[in-house]
């Protein structure tokens, strides 16, 4: 039997998996396109082909979220959503391959919510599961940014959730988290357009725009072309988006996030405070691409923010290292 030893972020958004000696190998939504009819109801296409439908379906068809906030809603789909990825990154052919995961957890789920990723990736079936906290894997890449001998304070802003921990030498000290994530922002855009222009915009056609030119400067000057509902003349239209015109709904979701870290700040120990004011804030997942985040984030907490590279994907590049250093990965399992 082969054995592949496997990293896997299970995102509300996007489903990450990286692979021992290849790198990320897989990132697609975390989605599914259900048939329903009278009957059976099945799923037809997961991840990217799915998205490629989004808005496009039949009355007989809708797209399923599994995973909302961090919490499987739906094992029966979040099953088949997960091992149709696996098999994409892992060849089953005659012989079903030995594999080792590390699953990346997000902080803040109920004992119930986490057996029920207990529940899912033991029915898929491996051969080892390791579960680790997202913000701790996270801690574990190779950075610069990162103190050995001093807390770091995470924050990663998802999809579903904005995640915010202590950790030093991989160990989390504390951590909260948000239900603020890029899923909020984007039906915070679509929901002001509608109220200030009469535009209705689909939620995907936001998140296209918060991805274009979603900008914390206010004098960004960045425009995008879409088309929208225009309901003063009740048809679709062509119009131009600017910058300026969706920085209150983007401004407001990230300074909630950001009285959240002062809020987490303030509960910190003397000496855990310390080391976050020297050593600064890191800052990762999909919501950290956002033009303008270092110089928002500064501005209002008053100490050096940084994001981190490849900040999408970092959650799953920590399975490296602990791959790589299995006295490391113990310790990790047994103090967290």
């Amino acid at each position: 039997m082969a054995l592949y030893e496997l990293c896997i972020d299970l995102g509300s958004s996007y489903t990450t998996i990286y692979k021992k000696n290849s790198g990320v190998v897989l990132r697609e939504p975390t989605i599914a396109l259900m048939e329903r009819n009278a009957k059976l109801s099945r799923v037809t296409k997961i991840g990217f082909e799915a998205q490629k439908v989004i808005g496009k379906t039949a009355e007989d068809e809708v797209i399923v979220h599994s995973v909302v906030e961090g919490v499987i809603k739906n094992m029966e789909i979040t099953k088949k959503i997960v091992t149709y990825f696996l098999g994409k990154v892992v060849p089953y052919k005659c012989i079903k391959p030995a594999i080792k995961i590390i699953v990346c957890l997000p902080v803040g789920l109920s004992d119930t919510e986490y057996e029920d990723y207990k529940t899912l990736f033991y029915s898929i079936g491996f051969a080892k599961i390791d579960f680790v906290y997202n913000l701790v894997s996270c801690s574990l890449i190779n950075s610069d940014l990162f103190s050995a001998s001093k807390a770091n304070l995470l924050v990663n802003i998802g999809a579903g959730k904005t995640e915010i921990g202590a950790v030093i030498n991989g160990k989390l000290l504390s951590a909260c988290s948000v239900d603020i994530g890029g899923n909020l922002i984007d039906s915070a855009i679509s929901d002001y357009l509608e109220k200030t222009k009469g535009y209705v915009v689909s939620t995907s056609s936001a998140k296209k725009l918060k991805q274009e030119i979603g900008s914390l400067y206010e004098t960004d000057k960045s425009s995008m072309e879409i088309f929208v509902g225009d309901m003063s003349v009740n048809s679709q239209i062509s119009t131009i988006i600017s910058a300026g015109e969706i920085i209150k709904p983007i401004y407001e979701c990230y300074f909630k996030i950001v009285q959240s870290i002062q809020a987490f700040f303030n509960e910190c120990s003397s000496e855990t405070a310390e080391d976050i004011k020297n050593d600064g804030i890191l800052l990762y997942g999909g919501g950290a691409q956002i033009t303008g985040l270092e110089y928002f984030f500064k501005k209002i907490l008053n100490m050096s923010v940084f994001v981190l590279d490849n900040p999408e994907v970092c959650a799953v590049m920590g399975g490296e290292k602990l791959f790589g250093d299995y006295s490391l990965m113990r310790k990790v399992i047994e103090e967290n």
